[in-house]
């Protein structure tokens, strides 16, 4: 990559960054942050993001990444690449070790594996931002995550929702915040490459029984054949909700009572 184009996306993601940190106060002094890694790419750049932009930034906040283990074979290449990006940072990494893989292999699920993998590693990730005392955690999902995340919620939960980039849970206790929400999937990838952070993760074995994520980023890429900017049009509808025109129930009897 040319040291023009380095310079550009570069430039480009702490732009988009620092606009969704702001736009959502997601950070302010003093704050101490729990930085949930994975091990695969996203985490990892969202880790080394928030860490190297502190240096000239007007806010003073404390880094502490976390990996959750779930008692499968892949764990140690995913906490090694974990690893291995806090030794450079001089950040140290706490682990938990779960038993969510044999829970998924073994339990009788309603829904698919990565709803249940993901919600049980939140639990383990809240329960350690509550026994330690942060009140914050940092989550590397994307801009390309909470569009699909949309659209699962319209196609199949009949509801039209997704991830926030800022979100108050128990009571305003504790906030999950999302600083990558305004960079895709794509961006993510030049800022690895760019750092010569891991790109690549041992496959989850559970992730091929959830298709419908899969399905519905097939549908995205055959869109964009048609519309190259069709993901910025749904992210923007995203905060563009036209009320007045969505069907509510409630609005006739709302009606009815002023009459």
């Amino acid at each position: 990559m040319s040291r023009k184009r380095h310079r550009g996306v570069l430039r480009r993601v702490r732009s988009k960054v620092g606009r969704a940190l702001g736009d959502y106060a997601m950070t302010a002094d003093g704050d101490r942050i729990l930085v949930a890694v994975s091990g695969g790419k996203d985490s990892l750049a969202l880790l080394h993001i928030l860490q190297t932009r502190k240096p000239w930034i007007p806010v003073d906040y404390q880094l502490a990444p976390l990996f959750v283990g779930l008692g499968e074979p892949g764990d140690g290449e995913r906490l090694a690449a974990a690893r291995g990006l806090c030794d450079r940072l001089g950040l140290p990494l706490a682990v938990v070790d779960t038993d969510i893989g044999r829970r998924l292999r073994t339990e009788k699920l309603p829904e698919s594996h990565c709803f249940h993998c993901s919600r049980w590693k939140r639990k383990a990730i809240f329960n350690y931002a509550r026994d330690h005392g942060f009140a914050k955690v940092a989550f590397g999902h994307h801009r390309d995550d909470i569009i699909e995340t949309a659209l699962l919620n319209l196609f199949y939960g009949s509801n039209f929702s997704t991830m926030v980039p800022c979100q108050q849970l128990f009571r305003g206790t504790l906030a999950i915040i999302r600083p990558l929400a305004y960079l895709s999937a794509a961006e993510v990838v030049a800022y690895c490459r760019q750092h010569q952070l891991p790109l690549t993760q041992p496959p989850c074995v559970f992730q091929h029984q959830d298709q419908k994520r899969l399905q519905l980023r097939r549908l995205l890429a055959a869109l964009e054949k048609d519309n190259p900017r069709v993901r910025d049009s749904i992210f923007h509808a995203l905060r563009n909700v036209r009320q007045a025109y969505l069907l509510d129930v409630g609005f006739r009897e709302s009606s009815q009572t002023a009459d």
